[in-house]
């Protein structure tokens, strides 16, 4: 029986093929799939449904080359209009 860890794993890489990019989620790896998946859970108080969320992640992920080393919040303190641009993408904007 799979884990919870992996559960939640192949549901993020699922929603991420549903959203419509099936040649990013190709090229996921292992780390790619866990800081969208603790993106997405930093998000989990906020509302909005877990596709969008995931969306959101997803299209901040696309931004950088190498964003292991920096996380979704400072992201989006650094980049004030690529943060709203994947919370409009992600139907998340105002």
């Amino acid at each position: 029986m799979p884990s919870v860890d992996e559960m939640t794993r192949a549901a993020i890489l699922t929603l991420v093929l549903l959203i419509g990019a099936p040649v990013l989620a190709a090229s996921l790896g292992d780390a790619d799939l866990a800081w969208i998946e603790a993106c997405a859970d930093r998000l989990r108080n906020e509302r909005g449904t877990t596709e969008s969320k995931v969306k959101y992640c997803t299209c901040m992920h696309e931004q950088f080359d190498d964003n292991r080393d920096v996380d979704q919040t400072e992201m989006e303190r650094l980049y004030p209009p690529l943060h709203l641009a994947c919370q409009i993408e992600a139907g998340r904007g105002r």
